[in-house]
Formats: C-alpha cells, sequence, structure tokens
C-alpha cells in the first residue's frame, strides 16, 4: 500500500466532497429554501412593521462618581444583544457543518469507493477532505442568504419602508460607533468561525466513523451538537458580567469560536488575546486531526453498533501509546 504524505490528496477528496454535496437533492432544496426566505423577510417584515411609528422611553438611572467611571464603555443590552446573535449564528453553521459531516461519512462508508480511495490516500488526507469540502458548502450557503438578505433590503427599500430594521438594531445598541466595526473585525469573527467550525468538524467527522447506518445518524450528531450547546450556554450566560471572564473565555478552546471575536469587537480583549486565541485552537486542531488519523481507517471500515466517541478517542490514545 503506497500511501502519500499526509496533505497529499486533500484536494482530490476535497473536489468530490464538494461535487457530492451540490448533487445531493436535499441539500440543495435546503438550501433554496433558506435562501428563499432570507430574500423574502424584509417584504415581509416591511409589511408589518414598516409603517409603525417608535415610541420614545426616557429612563433615568442613579449611580455615584465611581459606579459611572467604573461601568463598561458598552451598555449590558448591547453586550447581550450583540454575544447573543453572533452565539446562535455560530451555532448555526457549527451544527450545519457537523451535520453535514456526519451524513457524508455514513453513506460513503455504505459504498466502496471509500475502501479505493484509502489505497492511495492517508486518512488524515481524507478526513481534510470531507471536512474542508463541508466547510466550503455551508460558507457559499451562508454567503448566498447574506446576499439574498441585502439585495431584498435594497429592493424592498426602493417601495416600502425598511428604517425598522435600522431601528431595531439603534435600540438594541448595536451600532458601527458603539461597536467600531470595521474590516478588521469583520476578518476576526471571519477567521474565528471558521477556526471553531474546523475543530467541532472534526469531532463531528470520528463520531460519524463510528456509525455504520443512517439509523446511527442522530446519535453521531449529538455528540458534536453537546460541544456546541455547552459552549452557546456558557458564553450567553457570561455576557452580563461583563468584561471579567473575556480572557479566560477567549482563551478556551471550542468557547473561545463563540466568545473571543464579540470580546473583541467590544473592546473587552486585544489583538495579542484575540491571535493567541486561533492559535490555541489550531494547536488542538493539528491535535485533533493526528489523532483522527491514527484511528480513522479502522473506523471507516467498520460496520457494527455505534461508537461512542469516548471509546473512540480511547482507542486513539490507546494507539498512539503502543507507537
Amino acid at each position: 500500500m503506497n500511501k502519500q504524505g499526509s496533505f497529499t490528496g486533500i484536494g482530490k477528496v476535497y473536489n468530490f466532497t464538494l461535487t457530492q454535496l451540490f448533487k445531493n437533492k436535499a441539500n440543495m432544496a435546503s438550501f433554496l429554501v433558506l435562501v428563499a426566505v432570507a430574500a423574502l423577510a424584509v417584504p415581509v417584515m416591511a409589511l408589518f412593521m414598516g409603517d409603525g411609528e417608535t415610541g420614545v422611553t426616557f429612563m433615568t438611572d442613579v449611580m455615584t462618581i465611581d459606579e459611572f467611571l467604573g461601568q463598561d464603555q458598552i451598555s449590558y443590552d448591547s453586550r447581550y444583544t450583540l454575544q447573543y446573535a453572533y452565539s446562535i449564528i455560530v451555532m448555526i453553521v457549527c451544527i450545519f457543518s457537523c451535520t453535514y459531516i456526519v451524513r457524508a461519512i455514513i453513506e460513503e462508508k455504505s459504498s466502496k469507493l471509500v475502501e479505493t480511495l484509502m489505497v492511495s490516500i492517508r486518512s488524515e488526507a481524507m478526513i481534510m477532505g470531507k471536512i474542508l469540502a463541508v466547510i466550503s458548502f455551508v460558507a457559499i450557503m451562508v454567503i448566498a442568504i447574506v446576499l439574498a438578505f441585502a439585495l431584498s433590503y435594497f429592493v424592498t427599500g426602493m417601495f416600502m419602508d425598511t428604517s425598522f430594521i435600522g431601528r431595531i438594531l439603534e435600540n438594541a445598541g448595536i451600532t458601527s460607533q458603539t461597536m467600531n466595526l470595521g474590516f478588521d473585525m469583520i476578518a476576526a469573527v471571519v477567521i474565528s468561525i471558521l477556526i471553531g467550525c474546523l475543530m467541532l468538524s472534526l469531532i463531528a467527522a470520528l463520531s460519524g466513523a463510528g456509525c455504520s447506518t443512517m439509523e446511527d445518524m442522530e446519535s453521531a450528531n449529538m455528540a458534536a451538537t453537546m460541544i456546541i450547546l455547552a459552549c452557546y450556554l456558557v458564553t450567553v450566560f457570561a455576557a452580563p458580567f461583563g468584561s471579567g471572564p473575556a480572557v479566560i473565555l477567549s482563551l478556551c478552546p471550542f468557547i473561545s469560536a463563540f466568545a473571543a471575536p464579540t470580546y473583541y469587537v467590544t473592546g473587552d480583549i486585544g489583538l495579542a488575546i484575540l491571535i493567541l486565541s486561533w492559535v490555541i485552537q489550531i494547536v488542538c486542531i493539528f491535535l485533533l486531526y493526528k489523532l483522527s488519523g491514527k484511528i480513522y481507517d479502522s473506523l471507516i471500515m467498520y460496520k457494527g453498533s455505534r461508537m461512542k466517541l469516548g471509546k473512540i478517542f480511547s482507542m486513539a490514545l490507546g494507539r498512539k501509546e503502543g507507537k
């Protein structure tokens, strides 16, 4: 068996998996439905909310000088809304990616093609090629949804009142001035989501490889989904505490993808902490990547009952110690 380097063959697996994802009718149906919903969201909301009037509410808040000087620059409402909205987006993207990866791996296990590929391609390259293809598919879907929403917003604005969207964001405290939005902020968010999604996808790929039938897919998805939900809940519950837990949550693997970008946008952490969080996650990705390569070739041939994620990691660590 003449297998090449760890990264050789990723492109071949990537192209094949991405093509199969776009050929799948269920995937494309979901794709089109989500894009259609995004395109119709603005006109439907404008129909019911565009002509309404916004009431003005005045509120007083009494505090001492020390409390005033010591409070965060970003208000509680702005911080919580930003963290809540961002965490939901990351959660949805990661769950989509993990679900598609598990499905792709289980479907290919039932075919003979994967056995042919494993003759010339290392297991590390196979698993990474699949993950990158799925992330690309989900990224294309997200971009299409954003473009559909943006196009719908501008077109609807020519015929209907769409100012309510700006008022909603302003009332929540999310503006370009308070959030310091810019290209660097957008880049930080995108990079963090991609790195976090890649790390969680490796977990999902191993979980999917431990399944033999499509009936096991829901159980396999649950392992990665529980991690995603835990990260989401931690960041949302930590939002009311302001900048206190910013550094700890930003440097914690898995949670970092949900927390670091928002803390960076609100100014609670600097660029150095953000980059350090990326480095920590990349190290974790590399370790998971090498660990998965030691066990993936055996799992892909496995035909028994579903193997739990804990047992999979035990097997991989045991094989590593044996070597």
